[in-house]
């Protein structure tokens, strides 16, 4: 297990603890720059599950979830996307998040509300949001992560290009399911495209039936498991 990603752990801690909110830009760009420089083999993860012959298993699901590590104040976690595949449009409410592309080369289109519009709940009757369609994407292991914050990116679709799986590894924070004063727990949402009089229109949907996930065990390094 490399020291990087320790160093990268601890960073994401410091960043996000709001006992450190005063510095939070600085250690925020931090963060991002240990992030764009992260491998995959940083991580220690067998790369056979990032593989074609990987896919190739009867009744594979076409998106594979290794869940690298949760506290109350980030995740972090890999996707593997089988090729060709796209994770659908969803959102990141109030989230900050980075995706970095480990394996592979994956196409990132997100998307900004045009409003300061608070996310949409379950419950609400507020099903469009009118969306920013930013300049596409395409990542590889090479490439620096991509950023979402609050207000920039934070509704996006990912897609494996190139031929080949492609596999990414994010952070989040807060992490989906901690709650959102006057709204609850934050739930991932999923929307589709649509264009009204010029305008880019999210339309929130029931999750595709095309889109679930296995779940690969990761076994961590002894630092996080003395979390």
């Amino acid at each position: 297990m490399s020291v990087h990603f320790a160093r990268l752990v601890q960073q994401a801690k410091i960043t996000f603890d709001q006992c450190n909110s005063v510095q939070f830009a600085s250690n925020f760009a931090s963060l991002q720059k240990l992030v764009d420089d992260l491998k995959v083999t940083d991580i220690n993860i067998n790369p056979e599950i990032f593989s074609r012959r990987a896919f190739e298993v009867r009744e594979k699901a076409p998106c594979s979830f290794v869940n690298i590590y949760e506290c109350p104040i980030f995740s972090m976690s890999v996707f593997i996307l089988a090729e060709n595949y796209t994770m659908p449009l969803h959102d990141h409410p109030q989230m900050y998040g980075f995706l970095k592309c480990i394996s592979g080369s994956v196409r990132v289109q997100s998307f900004t509300s045009i409003k300061d519009e608070p996310p949409i709940d379950n419950s609400s009757t507020l099903r469009t949001i009118s969306v920013h369609v930013n300049q596409p994407k395409l990542l590889d292991s090479s490439s620096p992560a991509s950023v979402l914050t609050p207000r920039e990116g934070n509704f996006h679709e990912i897609t494996a290009i190139s031929g080949m799986p492609g596999a990414f590894f994010d952070i989040l924070s807060p992490p989906y399911d901690s709650r959102l004063p006057t709204f609850g727990k934050r739930k991932c949402s999923f929307y589709r495209k649509t264009q009204i009089s010029g305008e880019c229109i999210l339309e929130k949907i029931p999750t595709p039936l095309h889109y679930y996930c296995d779940n690969i065990h990761y076994e961590p390094p002894p630092f996080l498991r003395d979390d």
